[in-house]
């Protein structure tokens, strides 16, 4: 796990310092991943990687969006939020927590922090059609929580740091009989990122 967040700027590469030393954090679940293209991730998520322990607070929710038209709106050219479909979970690069210590010991972590929810859509839909066509609050904060266990053998620096953990759902806005892309990210658990030094 030797490489660093160098290409995820570099707020989230100081905040993901290790204690008591001078170098950065590994890219967040291996040393083999690298953070997905813009195109496919919004700015400020990744995709776990293989050496990412993901830990779900709350089941998927694969429900179909319900629309959404606002009381007194003809619904015609009401907004409405359609075709949600869930695609898969990310990771946030926010530091929720982080842990430090020289081995032999065990680094404990518990993690209960309140995380917002993001959103982003083209054509001017209001958040509360949103959250009512996508099926949850965009505008919310989530609690997540959960705990770690990790290992550090003598003579080792062990890390751990938690990211919050999302899911993610694509969806279109219609308004007017345009639809428009759309994304939402709901707060499920949380992403722990661990090393050794």
């Amino acid at each position: 796990m030797n490489r660093i967040f160098a290409t995820l700027a570099s707020a989230a590469a100081l905040s993901a310092l290790a204690v008591g030393t001078a170098t950065a954090a590994p890219a967040i679940g291996s040393g083999n991943h690298e953070p997905a293209s813009a195109s496919s991730t919004p700015t400020g998520f990744v995709n776990p990687g293989p050496g990412m322990i993901v830990k779900r607070s709350v089941p998927v929710d694969r429900t179909p969006a319900v629309g959404s038209v606002p009381s007194g709106a003809p619904s015609a050219i009401g907004p409405k939020v359609t075709d949600k479909v869930y695609q898969g979970q990310q990771c946030g690069l926010s530091v929720l927590q982080q842990t430090s210590g020289q081995g032999k010991t065990t680094l404990v972590m518990t993690v209960s922090k309140s995380v917002s929810a993001e959103w982003k859509s083209e054509g001017g839909i209001s958040a509360g059609a949103v959250s009512a066509g996508i099926g949850f609050s965009v505008t919310r904060t989530y609690t997540v929580e959960n705990q770690t266990r990790y290992e550090v053998p003598k003579g080792k620096f062990g890390t751990v740091q938690a990211f919050p953990l999302y899911d993610k759902y694509s969806f279109n806005a219609t308004m007017g009989g345009i639809k428009k892309p759309g994304w939402a990210m709901k707060p499920v658990g949380v992403c722990f990122n661990q090393w050794l030094e």
